[in-house]
C-alpha cells in the first residue's frame, strides 16, 4: 500500500491531530445516522494507505470542508475508491432519477439509508430570484402514458394520510411507504406526459410529499437523507414555478442547520425562505416561516431581531384562516413552542417553561409525537431550575406518549430521561420514573 500523502497534506494544512479527526468524522456520522468508534489508529492506518469503506471517505471530506472552509472532495482525501466524477450544480441534475435513487435506497429500514453524509456547501441554495434562467431537470420519457386530474387527487391524498399518520404515530412507521410511494408511483408520473395545469400541480404535489419523507428522516435524525429530500422538494417546488413550496423546503433546511449547531446557516436559510415567499403568500404560512426566522435568530444570539420577528409571526397568525394545509401547517401550539424556543436561547427559563405548557394545552389531540417531544423538553427545563419532582411528572406524561411513537427524537428523548435522572437514583419518585422508562424501553426494542 502507498502513504496516503493526500490525507497527510489535508491534516498539516487544519493543524489537525489524527484523533481529532477520528472524532470529527465519528460525529458526522451520527450525523447520517452511524455510530462510528474511530480513533488516532485508524487515522494512522487512512495515512499507512488503507481505505475506509464508504460513505467514511465522504465523512472526511466533509469534516475538512467545514473545518477549512471551502469545499473537500472525497477524491482529494485520497480515501475514495476509484474515481468520481464532479456532479454539476444540484438544479442541473435530473431530479426525477435522483429521487428514484433515493427512495430506492431508502425504502427499507434505517440500516439501508444510514450514512447519507450532511453537507454544508449543500446548503449554499440559490434564492428564488437567481432560480429565473434555471431550465428544468426534469426528463421525460417517451410512451410512459399520461397522468389526469385524477391521479393528482390521488396523491393529495395520499399526502395527507402520510401526513397524519407521521404526526400521530412518528416517521419510523411511515417512512418506508412513504418512500416506496414515491419510488414507484410519483416518480414515473413526473416522467409521464400531462397538461400544463395538472404537471404544474403534480409537480408541487411532488415536492410536498419528498419535503414530508425529508421531515420523516429528520425524525428519525438521519439528517444527511433528509437534506436530500429537502432539496429535491426545493428542485420540484422551483420546476412548479412554485415559490412559496420552495420557501418551506428551504424553512425546513434552517431547521435542521439550527439543530444540527450550524446558527449562521440557519439564519441565512430562514431569511432567504422567507424572502422567497410570493405577495399572494397565505398569512398562516408566513407565520410558518417568520416564526423560524426568530428561532433561527435566537440560536444565533440575535435578540432584539429574534423578538421582532416572534412578534410578526403572532400578527400573522392572528390574521390566519383556519385551513391548515398539509405540509407547512401552524397554529396556537405550533407558535408557543417557538416562543419557548426563543427564550431558552436567551437564556429565559421561566418564560420557555411558560410556552411549552401553554403549548401543550394548545396542541391537537392528533399530534402525539409533536406533544411528547415537548414533554420532554420541559421536562429537562424542569430538572435544569432543580424542579425534580415537577420534572418527574412531566417524564411521566412523556412516558405515557412514548409507547405510541416509532421516532428516534422520541428515542433520543428516553435516553436522555435516563441519562438525567441517574444522579438521582436515590430518590423515589426518580427511581420509579426510570423503572418505568426502562420497560417502555425493553417493550420498545
Amino acid at each position: 500500500m502507498a502513504p496516503n500523502h493526500l490525507l497527510r497534506n489535508l491534516l498539516a494544512e487544519s493543524g489537525w491531530t489524527g484523533q481529532t479527526l477520528a472524532k470529527n468524522t465519528n460525529r458526522l456520522g451520527a450525523e447520517a445516522g452511524l455510530r462510528l468508534r474511530y480513533d488516532r489508529t485508524s487515522v494512522a492506518h487512512w495515512l499507512s494507505g488503507m481505505r475506509p469503506r464508504p460513505p467514511v471517505p465522504e465523512l472526511v471530506a466533509e469534516a475538512f470542508s467545514r473545518h477549512l472552509g471551502r469545499r473537500i472532495t472525497a477524491k482529494a482525501t485520497g480515501l475514495e475508491r476509484g474515481a468520481t466524477v464532479t456532479s454539476p450544480p444540484w438544479w442541473r441534475n435530473d431530479v426525477t432519477a435522483e429521487l428514484t435513487k433515493l427512495c430506492q435506497d431508502g425504502a427499507a429500514n434505517r440500516r439501508t439509508i444510514s450514512g447519507c453524509a450532511y453537507s454544508l456547501a449543500a446548503l449554499s441554495v440559490p434564492g428564488w430570484g437567481e432560480l429565473a434562467n434555471v431550465a428544468s431537470s426534469t426528463r421525460r420519457t417517451a410512451d410512459t402514458g399520461k397522468i389526469e386530474r385524477a391521479d393528482l387527487e390521488a396523491a393529495r391524498t395520499m399526502l395527507e394520510l402520510f401526513s397524519t399518520a407521521d404526526l400521530t404515530f412518528g416517521g419510523g412507521h411511515v417512512r418506508p411507504a412513504l418512500a416506496h410511494y414515491l419510488r414507484t408511483t410519483i416518480a414515473p408520473w413526473l416522467r409521464s406526459g400531462a397538461t400544463p395545469a395538472v404537471r404544474t400541480d403534480m409537480l408541487t404535489t411532488a415536492a410536498q410529499l419528498s419535503y414530508l419523507c425529508g421531515f420523516l428522516c429528520f425524525d428519525d435524525e438521519l439528517h444527511g437523507v433528509a437534506q436530500r429530500y429537502y432539496l429535491i422538494a426545493a428542485r420540484l417546488s422551483h420546476e412548479a414555478g412554485d415559490a412559496l413550496h420552495y420557501a418551506i423546503a428551504l424553512r425546513a433546511l434552517s431547521v435542521q442547520a439550527r439543530m444540527l449547531g450550524h446558527r449562521a446557516l440557519a439564519v441565512d436559510l430562514a431569511t432567504t425562505a422567507a424572502r422567497a415567499l410570493p405577495g399572494h403568500a397565505p398569512a398562516i404560512t408566513r407565520a410558518f416561516l417568520t416564526g423560524q426566522v426568530a428561532v433561527a435568530e435566537a440560536a444565533a444570539h440575535d435578540q432584539h431581531q429574534a423578538v421582532a420577528h416572534l412578534r410578526a409571526a403572532e400578527n400573522y397568525l392572528d390574521h390566519a384562516e383556519d385551513s391548515a394545509p398539509p405540509v407547512g401547517t401552524y397554529h396556537p401550539a405550533a407558535l408557543s413552542h417557538h416562543h419557548a424556543a426563543v427564550r431558552a436561547c436567551l437564556g429565559e427559563r421561566h418564560a420557555a417553561v411558560s410556552a411549552l405548557t401553554h403549548s401543550l394545552r394548545h396542541r391537537p389531540a392528533t399530534e402525539r409525537r409533536a406533544r411528547a417531544i415537548t414533554l420532554a423538553r420541559l421536562a429537562e427545563l424542569h430538572l435544569d431550575a432543580g424542579e425534580l419532582d415537577r420534572a418527574c411528572h412531566v417524564w411521566e406524561q412523556f412516558l405515557e406518549e412514548y409507547p405510541y411513537l416509532r421516532s428516534q427524537r422520541a428515542d433520543t428523548a428516553l435516553s436522555t430521561l435516563r441519562a438525567r435522572l441517574r444522579p438521582h437514583s436515590g430518590y423515589p419518585l426518580a427511581r420509579s420514573v426510570t423503572h418505568k422508562a426502562n420497560e417502555v424501553r425493553c417493550v420498545a426494542a
